[in-house]
């Protein structure tokens, strides 16, 4: 058992090498923010769609200054516990619609109107096994127009999920680390390595949930009107 634990942490020393994962955040289940404000800048989107909601993703899908251009946020949540809590957090006229899924999260896709969001955010269940489906599901049914955001890319089963999509960019500056994937639209990725450049550039200096802050970075080096 010792030697087989031995070999396990050595491929993961390998592994972690391999794609550049760098320390670990303070707050690790934070570092998507970024690339969300920073996507959200780029891509505009007026429906965003959640699959796993959270306390710093979910929340600050309600500040209209960092996320100008959404109208609806439509998350989905199967965790009936966590559920309650978002939803007794949210404002009774949030722009962000809740719903409770019951069973595994990759069901609630069908339901959901993927291919009409500008955008896609799946941060969802307590393990890579139960997110890969749902990752496959979106790959298979969102079509070429949202831009999707995936947290913990850094996971293997979670990074091989994601060559089910055309186009991808790994954010490999904070860890955990996120991909952004798209069907299509070749177009979309100089400005989306530009949000990436940004982001690795002012890693250490931006709290991770500091989002009007990074608002206000994109906005300047991106030349946004």
């Amino acid at each position: 058992m010792d030697h087989a634990r031995k070999l396990h942490n050595q491929f993961l020393g390998i592994y972690n090498r391999r794609i550049g994962l760098t320390q670990r955040a303070d707050n690790p289940y934070a570092t998507h923010v970024p690339i969300l404000v920073g996507v959200a800048a780029v891509c505009r989107p007026k429906l965003l769609i959640e699959f796993g909601s959270g306390t710093f993703s979910t929340m600050s899908f309600l500040d209209e200054v960092a996320f100008p251009s959404l109208q609806r946020v439509e998350s989905y949540e199967n965790d009936r516990k966590w559920f309650e809590q978002i939803r007794e957090s949210l404002p009774s006229n949030s722009r962000v619609h809740l719903q409770l899924v019951d069973g595994e999260m990759y069901q609630a896709v069908p339901g959901a109107n993927t291919s009409a969001a500008g955008m896609i955010f799946i941060d969802d269940s307590p393990s890579a096994e139960a997110r890969v489906p749902t990752l496959k599901e979106v790959a298979r049914r969102c079509g070429t127009e949202p831009v999707v955001v995936l947290h913990d890319h850094d996971l293997w089963r979670l990074r091989l999920a994601t060559r089910n999509f055309e186009n991808r960019i790994s954010f490999d500056s904070l860890n955990p680390q996120c991909c952004v994937m798209w069907h299509g639209h070749k177009e979309r990725r100089p400005a989306l390595e530009h949000v990436k450049r940004i982001i690795q550039q002012n890693a250490v200096k931006i709290p991770l949930t500091d989002i009007r802050t990074w608002m206000e970075i994109f906005s300047t080096e991106l030349k946004l009107t």
